[in-house]
């Protein structure tokens, strides 16, 4: 018995989704902080205009750093690197220069939205208009028309409405402590 070592025993947070939160909120603040200071630097020779773009491009690249292991958060890195490559926007971090960057972000249109709403009440085909509506879902998501299964579409829909919601939160608290 002397020559045992004492077990450890492993303690688990009985809030499982605030360690969660708190690991998204660190790993997002250790990058877009820096990332940010830097863009603060070199804002006298950044436009005006494609500051904002800058801006946005490393608040998503943030996002993916903070959310890896998600496929919508794979296609926005992958997204983000191709407009990258294309001419958007972002710092490039060996010739410390700006270069401008344009989103276009592909969504299921109001139109399209009420169209589905209104055939619901028309045709009454539920296994229809839940494909359609899924169709939709499937477009706000990074990635997301590439997933088939349905099921887990919604969970990538689930955590990314999940960081979505965290990420407003530290960018709400980031504006209140700046102003």
């Amino acid at each position: 018995m002397e020559g045992q070592k004492a077990k450890r025993k492993r303690v688990y947070s009985v809030e499982p989704n605030k360690v969660v939160q708190a690991k998204f909120t660190k790993n997002y603040i250790n990058y877009l902080a820096p990332a940010l200071m830097k863009i603060k630097e070199r804002r006298t020779s950044i436009e005006a205009k494609n500051v904002e773009s800058v801006v946005k491009y490393e608040v998503d690249m943030a996002m993916v750093f903070s959310s890896q292991g998600f496929a919508w958060s794979n296609a926005l890195k992958t997204k983000l690197q191709k407009d990258g490559d294309e001419g958007s926007s972002r710092i490039n971090y060996q010739q410390n220069e700006m270069v401008p960057l344009d989103f276009s972000k592909k969504i299921c249109s109001k139109s399209e939205a009420n169209k589905i709403l209104v055939e619901e009440n028309i045709d009454g085909d539920e296994d229809e208009i839940v494909d359609d509506q899924l169709r939709c879902l499937r477009k706000l998501i990074p990635g997301g028309e590439e997933i088939i299964c349905d099921e887990e579409m919604v969970n990538e829909l689930e955590s990314y409405v999940s960081c979505l919601q965290m990420q407003v939160n530290i960018l709400q608290c980031l504006t209140h402590q700046t102003s």
